[in-house]
């Protein structure tokens, strides 16, 4: 998982030390988290999906072409596998598993000549399974300064998961009234209630 969070509310209970909501499994992975500026998170979550499948295609190139070349039937079962099942996240983590096991078996322990493909695959073992992108932050982020972006990154149709958080303010800028703050709600800047309604974002909490 990696992580790309807006400056905000978000980011300080996201990425304050001496705590953080961020953990790892029993194999001692877990989410990359990073921070970006208020009004462009959207397009930076969006190049971390554009790099990962970069360098994730590239990967896949390399496993065609080693296909072409030597290998144990095992190797060869494991590489078509997971070509096969790349996009998806758990078949893609199983079969790159495989493919590191069997890999690693052939080439260390059995120390036989074999393609610098393959030793360049395992260097980029990291990028077979899916990565999965997430980008979020706060009303000012997606209802205000940020949401050019965030429409932009919705209309390229890339696979970006973008949960929101609505707290109705800008909170961690003093309680300002924002576009998510409901009619008639007293913030700042409406100290006699905010005179206009929500702005309707279809799907948006």
């Amino acid at each position: 998982m990696l992580i790309a969070n807006a400056t905000g509310c978000s980011s300080i209970y996201g990425g304050s030390a001496p705590s953080c909501p961020y953990t790892v499994n029993e194999d001692g992975h877990g989410p990359a988290w990073a921070n970006s500026l208020f009004e462009d998170n959207a397009e930076y979550g969006l190049g971390m999906s554009l790099a990962v499948t970069q360098r994730r295609n590239k990967l896949a190139d390399l496993v065609r072409e080693a296909l072409k070349v030597e290998m144990s039937a095992e190797l060869k079962e494991a590489f078509q596998a997971w070509l096969d099942h790349m996009e998806d996240g758990e078949k893609s983590k199983e079969y790159g598993g495989r493919i590191v096991e069997v890999l690693e078996a052939e080439l260390f322990e059995k120390k036989a000549p074999a393609s610098p493909l393959l030793y360049e695959i395992l260097n980029r073992s990291d990028y077979l399974t899916k990565k999965s992108i997430w980008v979020f932050g706060g009303d000012g982020w997606a209802y205000d300064i940020g949401y050019g972006g965030l429409d932009h990154v919705i209309a390229s149709g890339y696979d970006v998961n973008i949960p929101g958080a609505r707290h109705g303010g800008l909170l961690q800028t003093g309680g300002q009234s924002s576009k998510s703050t409901p009619t008639g709600a007293v913030a700042k800047f409406a100290a006699s209630g905010k005179p206009t309604r929500k702005k309707d974002m279809a799907g948006w909490p």
